[in-house]
């Protein structure tokens, strides 16, 4: 049912891999996703890296695997990470569209597991968050300012730091605190 970790050795011989997360909702036409994802896929893809995806049917991990799929490249360079009841629920449908599927050993992982398995098994992230401006105008009165959603929680875990709290972003957006790493 699942394949286990590549181990260092064989990590350093292959492409890297990115780990692709965002929001389960990118909006109207995909607008979000166009934006903010597809020139950092395009330059991923070209450089033949492969790619490690949640199993959430809606937002960037849909839009991700669509993409990818349809680019095309390779179904073996996908890799969609699974706990054991999304397996259950969802695993033979990414199974049928011939992509890997890593389900994580345990059955009482969790989605916070998961996304820590994806982020130890990949070399970089593909993300973005909504700046809280952003939030705001997208959620209207559903909005709840100062969540830290599971994509900052992504981000935050490759770079050693507290996965809640607050970020302290001030008049930094998020593209200008990813692209100064």
């Amino acid at each position: 049912m699942s394949s286990q970790p590549q181990l260092p050795s064989e990590k350093a011989s292959r492409p890297k891999t990115a780990f692709i997360s965002g929001p389960t909702d990118t909006g109207p036409d995909q607008v979000f996703f166009k934006k903010h994802y597809i020139p950092s896929l395009n330059t991923a893809i070209a450089a033949g890296h492969s790619f490690i995806i949640g199993p959430i049917l809606s937002g960037v991990d849909a839009d991700a695997l669509d993409y990818l799929l349809a680019y095309p490249i390779p179904a073996s360079r996908i890799t969609i990470y699974m706990t054991y009841s999304e397996n259950k629920a969802w695993g033979s449908w990414f199974r049928s569209r011939g992509v890997h599927v890593f389900v994580l050993e345990e059955i009482s992982a969790t989605t916070a597991m998961r996304d820590a398995q994806m982020t130890a098994d990949s070399e970089y992230d593909i993300l973005r968050w909504r700046t809280e401006e952003e939030a705001g105008a997208f959620y209207g009165e559903m909005y709840r300012g100062g969540y830290v959603t599971n994509t900052e929680r992504n981000w935050r875990r490759r770079r050693g730091l507290a996965e809640t709290g607050e970020l302290g972003r001030g008049p930094v957006t998020v593209e200008e605190m990813i692209s100064r790493e």
